[in-house]
């Protein structure tokens, strides 16, 4: 396996840019370019945050809508990649 399906793994696990990072053995800044190279080629998204994001959140019918406002970014798998797993 590349390191580039093992970032898509990792990120699908939920995992950190720290934490990939730790894993594959690999800067931080290393991983964050393997992301923008997965997102180039459509197969992660990047979650937009603030108000827009309560409207794409799974919980936003039971949510009381007081989240924290995250400063960071969030990856979800893509369409794309949702395919190729089935």
């Amino acid at each position: 396996m590349g390191k580039l399906e093992k970032v898509l793994e990792l990120i699908e696990a939920g995992k950190s840019i720290e934490e990939i990072s730790r894993e594959i053995g690999v800067p931080p800044s290393e991983v964050e370019g393997m992301i923008k190279i997965l997102e180039s080629m459509g197969y992660i998204q990047v979650i937009e945050t603030g108000d827009s994001a309560c409207e794409a959140c799974p919980l936003k019918s039971i949510c009381p809508g007081s989240c924290i406002k995250f400063k960071g970014k969030l990856y979800q798998l893509s369409f794309k990649v949702s395919r190729a797993h089935r």
